[in-house]
């Protein structure tokens, strides 16, 4: 996880047990969000901390990047923003601290994807968790075969994933062919090229793996 290291120390200056109070709450800690009125809980103004509002997650998102990780961003309102954080539990876990408007943007890694939990704090109050869930779908992959000068092929495609930039697409088939391999781009395009023996033709099948080791496959026929 790539956290700033003096946003952290900003965050621990108002406490590091309070930290650790949002960042792990109990059922019964957890409010309804911003309280109504001005006061602290249901009661309207029990509990102390004066006009202190419990800090609410507006918005949370969540997308894969490279290497079994995903970027957990979004944004909390609170009416000291800059000492806030959000504390992630689940499928992933840690804590992202926000900037002076509120905004968190971190990287965690996730072994496998599934549920997660997000809890706001502010160093003295916690507020009400959001849950989402982190998902991976198999990836896809498309083949074609173009002819080039002698006896070489061309074999390319594009691969369709949450995250295609820097997964692997490998061929089997004919001689020349099986074994060949291709790094598929940001873009999810990938192309390999070949030489093969004189009048060589076949079926070819590229293969793609994800960072989650889903895979995806497609076939084509290629012949003089």
């Amino acid at each position: 996880m790539q956290l700033a290291s003096w946003r952290f120390r900003a965050l621990v200056g108002v406490g590091l047990v309070s930290l650790l109070a949002f960042a792990s709450p109990a059922p019964a800690q957890i409010s309804p969000g911003p309280g109504t009125g001005g006061g602290i809980g249901g009661g309207g103004g029990g509990g102390g901390g004066g006009g202190n509002v419990h800090p609410a997650i507006t918005s949370l998102n969540a997308v894969q990047v490279p290497g079994r990780k995903f970027r957990i961003y979004g944004r909390v309102a609170d009416d000291t923003p800059a000492t806030c954080g959000v504390a992630i539990s689940g499928a992933a876990n840690g804590v992202a601290l926000c900037n002076g408007t509120g905004n968190f943007d971190a990287i965690f890694d996730v072994p496998t994807p599934g549920p997660i939990t997000a809890v706001p704090g502010d160093g003295t109050q916690s507020g009400t968790a959001v849950n989402r869930t982190l998902t991976n779908v198999p990836p896809m992959v498309s083949i074609i075969a173009v002819q080039g000068p002698g006896n070489t092929w061309t074999f390319s495609g594009r691969v369709g994933d949450e995250c295609p930039e820097g997964l692997s697409v490998s061929l089997t088939g004919p001689a020349g062919v099986n074994g060949a391999t291709a790094t598929v781009g940001a873009d999810g395009l990938w192309s390999v090229t070949v030489t093969v023996g004189p009048g060589v033709s076949g079926f070819v099948t590229a293969t793609v793996t994800d960072w989650y080791s889903a895979t995806g496959s497609a076939m084509t026929y290629f012949s003089p």
